[in-house]
């Protein structure tokens, strides 16, 4: 954009920000009074945007209420995990149930291993399954499985790939790269903070690019224990891989003997069996979360039996997988809880919901001749300023991403409440007034933007 562009989007995004404010002067007392507690106010960075974030009062339903008495259509569901909405009956009742008979103990728990049931029975890798209480540590696990596994310490990871924040996963993932096509991508920190040594076990690789994985294969193989992979990229805008991609890493993993591992945090929400099912492409490990635990904290990793073994106390020099609140008893009965609200009508419906959500973005951004695309995988969409939809993260980046920022606060003041990022999630709760609610202020947000661009 260029100066006179620049200033007419800064004085647009006062102007939003300004209105925003107007309506939350409560959150803003509640965000100056978090400051002096906690850094930002917050504890969790992806809630922070400008000016400040709001204070939850309450979420039911499809609907979350700020302190200062606002509504807004949740379309983001905590970030994917809240599949059927917030405070659903029968998962709160469900989680009720199990506190009441005690929330933790040092013991085996019956929902562990119905929850476990489940997950064997849907997900197609899951030959056994072990939880643990989050993305990142699912993720952590399942690859500290590979290498126990293989006697390796590599592991391949794909640029703009989200895997939770352990120092090792947190290269290439908010960072644009520049390395030429056919050189190997030189892995550089993220953030301020993670260890450069971290970074010498990991080999970057470019998404829905199988050649590329296999340059690194080719050199390094004897080094590489898994490659790790979202079936649909995150954090990186919801990019969805082309089929043929996942069919070439599984095919790559056996070639050169090193385990494939997705990453089902978010995708698992696709069907029954999640991503894996849908592409037909059935990986080693999957690491999960989100959704498996209701809206309560949770992770699992699980696999074939000969991978997840050496987690197995029973055998000899199992390696040791602890953690206070693994599996406890809340998480497990609202997964449960959740899992099986999640039925072939549940899925058919949030299919035509998330379609019509898509079909009405892309006729807001026709419309207005605005340089655009929505992705989507099942109840997962992006917005992204590019003209056409992006399939890596390098394609992602655009001159206009910064209009972004301007959507969501748009939204925001029009009561939709998503990610500044441009992720937009639907829930079982919803109704077809709900997207066309949404359509309505998408709509009048892309006007201003048109006018600006």
């Amino acid at each position: 954009m260029g100066k006179d562009k620049d200033k007419l989007f800064e004085q647009a995004y006062e102007e939003a920000v300004k209105r925003y404010q107007e309506r939350t002067p409560k959150s803003a007392e509640s965000f100056a009074e978090g400051c002096k507690y906690m850094p930002g106010a917050d504890t969790r960075s992806a809630v922070h945007y400008h000016p400040y974030p709001l204070t939850l009062e309450a979420g039911k339903g499809a609907v979350l209420t700020d302190v200062d008495g606002n509504d807004y259509l949740d379309f983001l569901g905590n970030y994917t995990s809240l599949i059927h909405g917030n405070a659903h009956p029968v998962v709160a009742e469900a989680a009720a149930e199990a506190a009441a008979k005690g929330t933790a103990a040092p013991m085996i728990l019956p929902e562990q291993q119905a929850l476990a049931k489940m997950l064997v029975e849907r997900v197609p890798s899951v030959e056994t399954v072990r939880f643990c209480n989050s993305g990142t540590e699912a993720t952590m696990f399942a690859m500290r499985a590979a290498r126990a596994y293989t006697g390796k310490d590599g592991i391949i990871k794909m640029e703009g790939g989200y895997h939770g924040t352990t120092d090792q996963v947190e290269y290439a993932t908010d960072t644009v790269n520049e390395t030429p096509e056919g050189e190997l991508i030189k892995p550089v920190p993220d953030y301020k903070g993670i260890s450069v040594n971290a970074g010498k076990d990991i080999y970057i690789a470019r998404f829905n690019n199988g050649r590329s994985v296999e340059e690194i294969l080719e050199k390094h193989a004897d080094k590489i224990a898994a490659i790790i992979v979202e079936p649909v990229m995150g954090g990186a805008g919801v990019i969805p891989a082309k089929k043929e991609f996942l069919q070439d890493l599984r095919m790559l993993a056996d070639k050169y003997d090193v385990l494939l591992i997705f990453d089902e945090i978010q995708t698992l929400r696709m069907s029954k069996g999640g991503a894996q099912l849908v592409y037909g492409v059935t990986p080693d490990i999957t690491a999960m979360a989100k959704i498996i635990g209701g809206g309560y904290p949770v992770g699992g990793f699980g696999g074939k039996r000969e991978f997840m073994e050496v987690y197995d106390p029973t055998k000899p020099d199992s390696i040791v997988q602890s953690g206070t609140f693994n599996g406890n008893r809340i998480s497990m009965a609202a997964g449960k809880a959740t899992l099986e609200l999640l039925d072939d009508a549940a899925f058919e419906k949030l299919e035509k919901l998330s379609a019509a959500l898509q079909e009405g973005l892309e006729k807001v951004i026709e419309k207005y001749g605005l340089p655009a695309s929505v992705t989507r995988a099942g109840s997962l969409l992006n917005l992204h300023f590019t003209p056409e939809a992006p399939v890596d993260y390098a394609t992602a980046q655009s001159p206009y991403k910064h209009l972004l920022k301007l959507n969501h606060i748009n939204l925001l003041n029009e009561g939709i409440f998503t990610a500044d990022r441009g992720t937009f999630v639907v829930s079982t709760v919803m109704t077809d007034a709900d997207i066309e609610q949404f359509v309505k202020a998408f709509d009048k947000s892309m006007k201003m933007i048109a006018e600006l661009i």
